[in-house]
């Protein structure tokens, strides 16, 4: 079930959140984090898929402070009308509402992070800065390795596309190395056949089985550690 609530950002600014609650047991919280182009039909879905495995499920819409309610889709020009609100919307400000929410949850349940492509290195940035996660889970954010300086204070899931130009060949070697020194668990999975957003079944570089892979790994990784 979905609902939408307003909480308060660290900046006292009004922060939108989508809310799915679980049918049945709780198996804890999580905090998901969009890609580029806002809570959109897809991110929503995603967030109802997660919930269906028994999570609340929190989905802050980051670009609040550019507008109201901004989703865009996958056609068109849409990608370079993202990359500006991304570039715009930063990474301070992102990660202090994603802590937020983190902070709300937290009174009544354990929280983890899952994020996807700017969301994923969101998760991952957030992991490395915040406090009370149980763990957190990345897909194929691109900019992780601009956080590599920073240690992760919880476990932490990659998941990755071969086939990713935007997260080359040498990203992800240098993220797979940090995973064998890191002092907490981070484990990295890659996906032979799988390209940048492979999970979101409205790209055309959706690739149905190692989303499905994938999905199951994150849920036995979320069961893990919560």
């Amino acid at each position: 079930m979905e609902n939408r609530i307003t909480i308060k950002s660290a900046d006292d600014t009004d922060l939108p959140v989508y809310v799915y609650e679980p049918n049945g047991i709780r198996s804890g919280s999580l905090v998901l984090i969009q890609e580029i182009f806002g809570v959109n039909d897809h991110i929503k879905s995603v967030a109802k898929k997660f919930s269906d495995e028994g999570y609340i499920v929190w989905v802050p819409e980051l670009y609040h402070r550019l507008g109201d309610n901004i989703q865009l889709g996958y056609k068109g020009n849409t990608v370079e009308e993202a990359k500006k609100l991304k570039a715009q919307c930063g990474w301070e400000l992102p990660v202090m509402d994603i802590m937020s929410c983190v902070g709300s949850l937290k009174i009544s349940h354990s929280v983890s992070l899952i994020g996807f492509c700017y969301g994923g290195s969101l998760a991952w940035k957030s992991a490395c800065v915040g406090y009370g996660l149980n763990c957190s889970i990345s897909f194929y954010g691109s900019q992780i390795t601009d956080f590599l300086n920073l240690n992760t204070r919880c476990p932490t899931l990659v998941h990755l596309g071969e086939k990713d130009m935007s997260i080359n060949e040498e990203s992800q070697k240098e993220i797979i190395d940090y995973s064998k020194s890191s002092t907490q668990p981070v484990k990295v999975y890659k996906y032979k056949n799988a390209d940048h957003g492979f999970f979101c079944n409205e790209r055309e570089s959706y690739h149905k089985k190692s989303a499905e892979l994938a999905f199951n790994r994150s849920i036995n990784f979320l069961k893990k550690f919560q």
